[in-house]
């Protein structure tokens, strides 16, 4: 059975995409599933915040994408959160003028992942939040796109540029879609995080999950330790949110 391909994207910053792409992860493997990450962004954030050492790597992403017919594995990574991973580098960043005339660069990430698709359970995909060639890769190998969707007004108002990327993205990836929504970042204190909320629920429907991720202290601290939130303080509000967002990811893609 092949992988769960999810690019967790947003065409905007700060709205806790990669602390989901990590939290939904660790929270999956504890459900049993073998979990690939894979860090596509060259701030490494995904990758630090399972303390990985990102100045000491032998290969990461980087590699990957200079050498697809490779595959993988060399550059994989276990961890004791129980996922393995794909790190990221600076170095990724010079990667884009590098691959800017190979043919078909934004396939790159879809064949090296052909032997791991049959490995895993789930990949998740972690790029940038903006439409570069990483962007583009993700998009390419994902089965399904699932958006971290800040509640708040400008976010989104970014959705249907992400809309549109998406249809440009068809030409590679015909069966690309949005597979789910998750509302991010929400203070249940403020009237506008419920009233950006109901747009949200409006517009989408049953493509929102009904889980919502609470603005929480503990998330923002947690990958500053290197460590997942379900470690780090797994009785808080961030925690318990995303085991139930595990929980409904599972039923979710659990016949695709």
């Amino acid at each position: 059975m092949s992988a769960n391909i999810l690019a967790l994207t947003m065409q905007k910053g700060g709205v806790a995409k990669t602390t989901t792409t990590l939290s939904l992860g660790v929270n999956l493997a504890e459900r049993g599933h073998k979990v690939l990450l894979v860090d596509l962004d060259p701030q490494a954030n995904l990758s630090q915040g399972l303390n990985i050492d990102i100045e000491n790597l032998e290969y990461s992403i980087y590699e990957v994408l200079l050498n697809p017919d490779h595959g993988t594995d060399f550059a994989t990574l276990h961890t004791s959160a129980g996922v393995d991973i794909i790190p990221s580098t600076l170095a990724l960043a010079g990667a884009e003028l590098e691959l800017a005339g190979k043919v078909g660069r934004e396939l790159l990430l879809r064949k090296a992942l052909k032997q791991a698709k049959e490995k895993y359970d789930y990949i998740l995909l972690d790029p940038p939040p903006s439409l570069g060639l990483f962007t583009l890769n993700a998009m390419a190998a994902a089965t399904s796109v699932v958006v971290p969707l800040q509640v708040h007004a400008y976010a989104f108002k970014a959705m249907p540029k992400l809309e549109a990327t998406i249809d440009l993205i068809k030409d590679l990836n015909p069966p690309l879609a949005i597979g789910g929504i998750v509302c991010t970042l929400s203070d249940k204190r403020t009237s506008l995080s419920q009233a950006v909320e109901t747009q949200i629920r409006s517009r989408y429907g049953d493509l929102v999950f009904h889980t919502v991720i609470p603005f929480n202290t503990k998330l923002a601290e947690a990958p500053a330790m290197g460590e997942p939130i379900h470690t780090y303080a797994p009785q808080s509000a961030g925690a318990r949110a995303y085991a139930a967002l595990a929980e409904e990811v599972e039923a979710r893609y659990a016949h695709k």
